[in-house]
């Protein structure tokens, strides 16, 4: 399979909104566990690239297998952060995509004027922490309990990297 990494547009977006729900569906690796309204995903995804924010696609063809973006604070004394999310479709995972994503996503992010990138990652994650360490990430704290689906609680860190 052989995946590049795009700066993204309106003509991925319904493929972006299959890769979101599939991978919410896996109820193990995101917050959420389906994905919002397609209409709803457009207008994030739209507000982030008319202002040229920090988004990246990861694709295979036309169909999008993987996205990592960062969502700037919107309150004018915390807009230096942002929030990053990321997902990889379960065919595409431990072929270096997550590390690309992140690479491109976090240079942008320092163009855009961010200066932390801040993030949650469920202590279960383990390949996803080692991907952020790897990328000079760091833990700031630990959520006990921070989710409970199924009966079952989850930890989750909160890791941040000083552009």
């Amino acid at each position: 399979m052989s995946s590049q990494i795009i700066y993204p547009s309106e003509k991925y977006f319904k493929s972006f909104h299959e890769a979101l729900s599939a991978v919410a569906s896996e109820r193990i690796y995101i917050e959420m566990i389906e994905a919002p309204p397609f209409e709803k995903v457009v207008g994030f995804q739209t507000d982030l690239i008319s202002k040229n924010g920090p988004v990246f696609y990861a694709v295979d063809g036309d169909r999008v297998v993987g996205w990592c973006d960062v969502f700037p604070e919107s309150n004018p004394r915390q807009n230096h952060r942002g929030s990053l999310g990321m997902g990889i479709l379960r065919d595409y995972r431990g072929q270096g995509l997550g590390s690309k994503l992140l690479s491109s996503v976090l240079i942008h992010a320092k163009k855009f004027g961010l200066e932390k990138v801040e993030l949650h990652v469920y202590t279960s994650n383990v390949s996803a922490v080692g991907l952020y360490k790897k990328h000079g990430f760091e833990q700031e704290g630990l959520i006990k309990k921070y989710r409970k689906l199924d009966g079952q609680d989850f930890d989750c860190l909160m890791m941040a990297k000083h552009l």
